[in-house]
């Protein structure tokens, strides 16, 4: 199978966070089955739980923003503001033949952190933005 590993300029990459972060579950093996242990994944080598962060990146057609999760081992979790702007230090991109035969392929990212991009300010919600307006 043929894999790709690249690290991503994030200079001019305009990533866009959904508020949307999940901690990976740890999985075991028992006489039923795999199971999911009910415990977050700790990354062996640092100690910090595994998350996945929902990120639109420009990676469609034309650089239309499409949805990926990126996952991100850090001890540190943000609370990130829905459709508003972050950095991704560390970016990287695993690209790899499609599974099961399938045509394409299979792209996946993590980075080392995730945090709001320098200089933004975050967009107010339609709901704070009505109540303002009041």
């Amino acid at each position: 199978m043929f894999e790709f590993n690249a690290p991503i300029d994030t200079n001019q990459l305009q990533a866009i966070a959904t508020g949307h972060a999940q901690t990976m579950e740890r999985w075991e093996d028992t006489p039923q089955g795999r199971r999911s242990s009910g415990q977050p994944l700790i990354d062996e080598a640092t100690g910090a739980p595994v998350r996945i962060y929902d990120v639109m990146l420009p990676t469609g057609r034309d650089g239309r923003h499409e949805l990926h999760g990126v996952r991100i081992t850090s001890h540190e979790a943000p609370e990130l503001t829905p459709y508003t702007p972050v950095e991704l230090p560390g970016l990287w991109a695993k690209v790899r033949q499609a599974r099961n035969g399938g045509k394409g392929v299979d792209v996946s990212f993590s980075a080392d952190g995730i945090a709001p991009a320098t200089g933004s300010v975050p967009r107010p919600t339609r709901r704070q933005a009505e109540s303002e307006a009041a």
